[in-house]
């Protein structure tokens, strides 16, 4: 016994040089080394039941999810940190439809030809968030390559005026980024909200090659402010008048006669050097939009801190509630059309859960202040994080950072971990505290093409220049020669977003449950005890 509580003693003077501040007391020990993994599978069979439907927004399962979140709050004696004492905080998600037979959409030059596209079926115009009818008649057209500004690489807007412009951008990200920067830049929803910030008025997303194109969903979801006046989420932040989504072939109808080589433009973006400048054509569209507004809420609740002055600052936790509801038609293999999200997300709820309680019960005394934060919506384009993000339910410059908890991957012994964003700001400190804690190698996303960066809730308070980290659990495997990469993508490929993504007959390993919620619990404290707030690396583009 001697001997082990010397190894403790050694570990945490070494740890001590990474987090000041954070020290895990023996019943903080306690406790992580007691978490029942019965607790965690009964949360998981609990949300992922048949009864709550799949967990949708605006629907009774989804409610059902929520009260019983709010129901663990409350016995656990966190705070509601909504005005007038509720836990949940009301949004409004409203579905837009282009109206049927209203699109008319066409090109015009200066020789008077016009180019009728209304009838193409390589090119999709979003319904607008906010307006019942555009009406945008003889915009000009202007190229701006990726449609980015990266400091000190590549900016595709200097001295390019676009001021009430429709801009024509690739869906692209400029060569030689790291896997997160690709992800972020490539972003349509980064590209709308840059074209938005330089005066634009529209915005067209083409594709750089010829390849099979995807018109997108005919519905379009955002989440809107209580006035309306403001939509949010991952693709329609920027609000602009027009958004077309478009193919090389549509690029090349645009190029045409505008006294520019297409082929050449792209090869000399490949090779770095910016190409922007007017089209010498404009654009006409008319459209109208049909809205049905559907009300949901994220469940916020919140653990208050001890410091007298770091108390004011909060630490975000967050994961999201929500899954994909019930299919149209039963899966025809075993006649099962309820999307249960056992792993998505039912898993990081109950890890959610799980770490509010040991901030409750094991003598955890964090001066900052934790919030626990049920997303709603995220399946539908990350829109409650987004809204919260936005319209946190303190004031926006106290959150300090968000840890977020999506889709674990809870499948095999988890003696690694994938810490996404964490290297892009201090936060890495903050997960080698917790990593070395639990002996955790760190890893590097094994999958940069997924971009999974930017398709969980973290993404959302990257967007509004917050720290945030999402870890998920690694790749290595302590069984001789087996592949758990392979393995990881297969099974994904069976189970995500698919019916069978339940608990009975799923695959869960309810150890690596555990060392995920103890990982993400000590990154989380390692952040609300260090004096100093989470900042962004020298030189970052977040």
């Amino acid at each position: 016994m001697k001997k082990i509580l010397l190894s403790w003693a050694v570990l945490f003077s070494a740890l001590s040089l990474q987090a000041q501040e954070a020290r895990i007391s023996p019943s903080m020990r306690k406790a992580m080394d007691a978490i029942d993994t019965n607790t965690i599978r009964g949360h998981i069979a609990y949300l992922s039941d048949d009864k709550l439907l799949g967990r949708m927004p605006g629907q009774p399962g989804y409610d059902m999810a929520a009260d019983y979140v709010i129901d663990h709050f409350k016995k656990l004696g966190l705070q509601p940190a909504e005005d007038a004492g509720s836990f949940k905080q009301k949004l409004t998600l409203r579905r837009s439809t282009l109206q049927k037979n209203s699109l008319h959409l066409w090109l015009s030059d200066a020789n008077g030809n016009i180019d009728s596209l209304s009838s193409r079926t390589d090119l999709a115009v979003s319904p607008h968030p906010l307006k019942p009818s555009v009406d945008l008649r003889d915009a000009p057209l202007v190229f701006a390559g990726y449609g980015v500004d990266i400091p000190g690489k590549h900016s595709d807007y200097t001295n390019l005026d676009v001021k009430g412009k429709v801009v024509v951008v690739l869906r692209t990200a400029p060569e030689g980024l790291t896997s997160t920067y690709n992800s972020h830049f490539g972003n349509v929803g980064y590209k709308m909200e840059l074209a938005k910030s330089k005066g634009a008025i529209g915005l067209i997303v083409v594709s750089p090659a010829p390849s099979p194109f995807f018109a997108g969903p005919p519905t379009v979801t955002n989440s809107v402010s209580p006035d309306k006046s403001a939509a949010y989420g991952s693709r329609y932040i920027g609000n602009l008048d027009l958004y077309i989504n478009g193919s090389y072939s549509l690029l090349q109808s645009i190029f045409l006669q505008s006294g520019k080589n297409l082929k050449q433009v792209i090869a000399d973006l490949k090779a770095g050097k910016t190409q922007s400048f007017d089209l010498g054509k404009k654009i006409s569209a008319s459209f109208k939009t049909s809205y049905n507004d559907i009300e949901t809420y994220n469940v916020i609740g919140m653990i208050p801190g001890t410091d007298a002055k770091l108390k004011s600052e909060y630490v975000v936790h967050t994961a999201h509630l929500d899954h994909i509801g019930v299919a149209r038609a039963a899966n025809p293999v075993n006649e099962d059309s309820i999307f249960n999200g056992a792993h998505d997300n039912a898993s990081g709820v109950a890890s959610l859960m799980e770490i509010a309680r040991l901030y409750k019960t094991s003598g955890a005394k964090p001066k900052r202040s934790i919030l626990i934060t049920m997303v709603s919506a995220e399946e539908s384009g990350l829109l409650g994080s987004a809204y919260f993000a936005s319209n946190p339910s303190v004031p926006k410059s106290a959150v300090v950072a968000n840890v977020n908890t999506d889709m674990p991957v809870i499948i095999a012994p988890c003696i690694s971990v994938i810490p996404l964003g964490a290297q892009h700001s201090t936060m890495m400190k903050h997960v080698q505290f917790a990593t070395s804690a639990l002996n955790l190698q760190i890893e590097e996303d094994p999958e940069p093409q997924e971009n999974f960066f930017v398709r969980s809730d973290q993404y959302s308070f990257v967007r509004e220049h917050i720290p945030a980290v999402h870890i998920k659990t690694g790749r290595k495997s302590n069984i001789p020669g087996f592949d758990l990469n392979a393995y990881v993508k297969a099974w994904r490929a069976k189970y995500y977003h698919k019916p069978e993504d339940q608990l009975e007959g799923g695959l869960f390993h309810f150890g690596a449950a555990k060392t995920y919620i103890q990982v993400n619990f000590l990154t989380s404290y390692s952040v609300a005890m260090d004096p100093n707030r989470p900042k962004w690396n020298d030189g970052e583009l977040f």
